[in-house]
């Protein structure tokens, strides 16, 4: 009766294979408040079975005729685990731990997805040491750099401290974006040649003309002079 009394969600094995992990760690909850015993605990959680579930616990004991009653916790958390949260989705969200980086992410966010995640991969981060590093070497590079210059730090040390470093990026971030930029400096053509003096040009132009007409005329054959029969330019 007293587990009754805390309406624990009951599960049918349908959707996300996560709800098994939440299910499974929502029972443990319960058990440690209520201190019941390891032998009460598969009683209790079977209760809870439902729809497709409870057809498979079912099942599966009904071809183990009697064995049912040495069935420990540690078993039946193994059972439901291999029949509804597979092998190669624990691969998957392990490697998606493995590869987690905080890009984009607040640290309040990254630090919920990597919650969420190391429970995937519970032996890499064993210890208070290992699940700092494993968080610290995930963050963007300016916060990371922050951190490590603080020493060694435990993970809720690490968690603090770049929560703070992160919020003061983003707010100079956002001053900087607000900071009207400097106006830019008109464009200067650049000089242009002053134009030929009209005297100049002139002259320019007559003394082009004359020596037109003498390279015509040394171009052109010379006429035999009519007095002399000589050829020659000019009186004779």
């Amino acid at each position: 009766a007293q587990f009754r009394d805390y309406h624990t969600e009951k599960f049918s094995g349908q959707g996300d294979p996560r709800i098994v992990d939440e299910w499974i760690q929502g029972l443990e909850f319960i058990f440690e408040v209520m201190e019941c015993p390891d032998r009460y605990r598969v009683v209790c959680a079977q209760l809870q079975l439902t729809g497709d579930a409870r057809l498979w616990w079912n099942a599966y004991w009904s071809m183990r005729p009697g064995e049912k009653v040495g069935c420990t916790w540690d078993m039946f958390k193994e059972l439901v685990h291999d029949k509804y949260y597979p092998s190669y989705y624990r691969a998957e969200m392990e490697r998606q731990f493995l590869a987690l980086q905080q890009g984009t992410r607040t640290v309040d966010e990254y630090e919920r997805e990597f919650t969420r995640l190391a429970g995937f991969a519970p032996d890499l981060v064993r210890t208070e040491a290992q699940r700092a590093q494993r968080f610290i070497d995930g963050l963007y590079p300016a916060v990371r750099h922050n951190i490590v210059g603080h020493g060694t730090q435990t993970y809720a040390r690490a968690v603090s401290i770049a929560q703070e470093v992160d919020a003061s990026i983003r707010r100079e971030a956002v001053r900087d974006r607000a900071q009207p930029s400097t106006p830019a400096q008109p464009f200067a053509a650049p000089p242009t040649l002053p134009a030929p003096q009209p005297a100049k040009e002139k002259k320019r132009k007559a003394k082009g003309a004359q020596t037109d007409r003498r390279t015509r005329q040394r171009q052109q054959p010379i006429p035999p002079c009519p007095t002399c029969g000589r050829l020659h330019r000019g009186e004779c």
